[in-house]
């Protein structure tokens, strides 16, 4: 398995499973003022101070504003990761943009590969999605984001907007590989914002409502609580009960279907948080597979 990439946002990481996939696209949405543009702000930082290249793309902020952003938040060193082009903002107006094109992509993948972003940021794409309204448009939006995950990995933000009821604005959705949902529920207390993962593809991950804050000099912070964070942990205990369905496996099945099967188990086994046994399901596994 591939080492995870950082999100840079304290306490997220964790209930990620441990950060977002290489060559990934990550959604994060949610309605203005919760937090989206820190949190790519901080996906870009955490790269940038470990020496990647990140280009940032603006459909709202200018580059001035961005940097103000940053500094407002005490990210002073965003000036030099701009002096010596590690860091490149390509600031577009989202009205005067109506489709997504190749163009963009182009910008975004530059003409040496060699310098390439390894973490590219849109904030936000909502002006893009405002108008899938035939076939061929959400399609350009698949082919977007297929030509993202071959540039870099990448983190989305998108303005809420009634997504649950709108299918064409719920398109990027279900084509990103992780969602995030930050809300901002206005109590005044403790969840007064709040964090959770709709989706995160092929990675074991926290299913709860996390509250989180807004800190000067950190940006966005998740709180987990140390039982939350058990649930997704798995539990080596039950190691040996895949150590001997494996024995099994390969005693009983042969070829494509053993290493299948073999590999399934090691899967389930890096996987497995619940408190109970794994007993049923292996026998369950080893039944079916058995079977002629």
């Amino acid at each position: 398995m591939s080492d995870k990439i950082k999100t840079g946002v304290y306490g997220l990481d964790p209930i990620l499973g441990g950060g977002y996939r290489e060559g990934t696209v990550n959604l994060v949405y949610g309605k203005t003022g919760v937090g989206k543009t820190t949190f790519g702000l901080q996906y870009a930082l955490y790269g940038l101070n470990r020496g990647e290249k990140v280009t940032y793309v603006s459909f709202e902020m200018t580059k001035k504003q961005i940097v103000k952003e940053c500094k407002d938040m005490g990210w002073d060193e965003i000036t030099k990761y701009l002096e010596n082009n590690q860091l490149e903002i390509i600031h577009e107006f989202g009205e005067d943009v109506l489709f997504l094109s190749k163009d963009l992509l182009k910008k975004i993948r530059g003409k040496d590969k060699r310098s390439r972003a390894s973490r590219v940021i849109i904030d936000p794409l909502t002006h893009l999605t405002f108008s899938l309204r035939s076939k061929n448009e959400r399609k350009a939006l698949s082919k977007f984001f297929e030509g993202l995950r071959n540039i870099s990995t990448a983190v989305i933000t998108l303005e809420e907007r009634g997504l649950s009821n709108d299918e064409d604005s719920s398109t990027p959705l279900y084509l990103a590989d992780s969602v995030v949902h930050l809300e901002n529920l206005g109590f005044g207390e403790m969840y007064d914002r709040t964090l959770k993962i709709i989706k995160n593809r092929g990675t074991n991950h926290g299913e709860g409502v996390y509250p989180i804050d807004i800190l000067s000099g950190l940006g966005l912070v998740v709180e987990a609580s140390e039982d939350q964070l058990k649930d997704i942990r798995s539990h080596k205990r039950y190691d040996e009960k895949f150590v001997e369905a494996k024995k099994e496996v390969k005693s009983k099945l042969d070829g494509e279907v053993q290493e299948s099967i073999l590999n399934r188990l090691e899967i389930l086994r890096n996987n497995w948080t619940r408190d109970e046994k794994p007993d049923k399901v292996i026998e369950e596994v080893l039944r079916t597979e058995k079977e002629e």
